[in-house]
């Protein structure tokens, strides 16, 4: 029967390649580290390392049991936190990754009725793009993902379950006062004349749908801006012609719904954001219920 010490003891050496390192690292007696990786391969009947005079590499058996222990020793330990936090000896905990979008509007309020809810939840909460946060959630190193695509997008169907969450329109907006608020007619030509902000990251397709309009080499370029998170976006906005693209969620806090005017084009397209809320498959915490109740 394979012990967790011997695949925790496995995934050190093979880390540090190197067995006077590793023991030293668990603080163990080079020969206690050397029996308990041969009782490892007498288990699994297969040889782990390639064993050389200053460093040891994986076999590719080594590379597959790897593999596996990884998942499996973070399972053991994910399942330790949740007896824990069952029997009142520990609080509980949350990663959360988020992308810019969905943790600038979403979210806040979210983690606010969360907190007003269960004060004995400890969240990480980590901001990037969707693609960075996805492999530290493959890698075990976030609970949950909370991100600005569709989660039939993002693949990976065999390793992660997505819940899908209502959509936001995206609008164009401006200052009050601005220019094209006047137009009783408005297109998107009107939009070329002015300086644009737009999200870095726009789902596969969108640009095509407003022609040229985002290409920074058109002949009647007049500046582009691309941003990861809107907040830093509004004082832009409120001081100059920017015209900026953005889910019109994102203009509900009171600090800006009165100063900036949503303007729609006559041939603007339709145009959703959508979220979603990614975990891996089989590893819904109890605090991972409980927010995803609230999201849903």
């Amino acid at each position: 029967m394979i012990e967790f010490k011997h695949l925790k003891n496995f995934q050190i050496l093979a880390k540090e390649r190197n067995f006077q390192k590793a023991a030293q690292k668990l603080n163990l007696a080079q020969p206690s580290l050397s029996r308990s990786i041969q009782r490892l391969e007498h288990i699994l009947g297969t040889e782990l390392l390639l064993r050389g005079n200053q460093s040891t590499s994986l076999t590719p058996a080594g590379e597959l049991v790897l593999s596996h222990s990884q998942h499996i020793l973070q399972n053991v330990e994910a399942l330790r936190k949740e007896l824990h936090y069952m029997q009142g000896k520990s609080s509980g905990y949350l990663s959360i990754g988020a992308s810019p979008v969905p943790a600038n509007t979403i979210l806040g309020p979210i983690l606010g009725r969360f907190f007003e809810q269960y004060p004995d939840i400890h969240i990480d909460l980590e901001v990037g793009t969707w693609q960075q946060q996805l492999e530290k959630l493959l890698r075990g190193e976030l609970t949950l993902l909370i991100t600005d695509v569709e989660g039939e997008i993002i693949g990976h169907e065999s390793s992660i379950q997505s819940f899908n969450l209502p959509s936001f329109e995206a609008v164009f907006c401006t200052r009050a006062g601005h220019p094209l608020t006047y137009l009783d007619r408005l297109t998107l030509e009107d939009i070329r004349k002015y300086p644009l902000a737009i999200p870095k990251n726009l789902p596969y397709g969108v640009s095509e749908q407003f022609g040229d309009l985002f290409n920074k080499y058109r002949n009647d370029f007049s500046g582009l801006l691309h941003y990861d998170s809107f907040p830093p976006i509004k004082g832009a906005l409120l001081h100059s012609q920017i015209v900026a693209l953005t889910p019109q969620i994102t203009l509900f806090d009171d600090d800006i719904k009165h100063a900036v005017r949503v303007i729609t084009p006559i041939d603007m397209p339709k145009l959703n954001v959508f979220f979603s809320v990614v975990m891996l498959k089989n590893q819904i915490s109890i605090p991972a219920k409980r927010l995803l109740s609230l999201l849903l």
